[in-house]
């Protein structure tokens, strides 16, 4: 059970991730549109943002 935890820890939804970042949704919306932005999590019409990943991500400088 912790290791779900931990998982759900790290994922946020569309507005708490552009406010984790402190960007617009239509900046996430466009990261999202690369080809190397980490995928997300779909439940229903839930999306869901690894928020770590996205981390990752903009420290590798892929979002430019």
């Amino acid at each position: 059970m912790a290791t779900t935890q931990h998982i759900t820890r790290h994922l946020a939804r569309t507005k708490a991730t552009a406010q984790h970042f402190q960007i617009s949704e239509m900046t996430l919306w466009r990261w999202r549109q690369q080809d190397s932005f980490p995928k997300v999590l779909k439940r229903g019409q839930t999306v869901l943002y690894n928020l770590a990943a996205i981390e990752q991500w903009l420290l590798a400088g892929e979002e430019a």
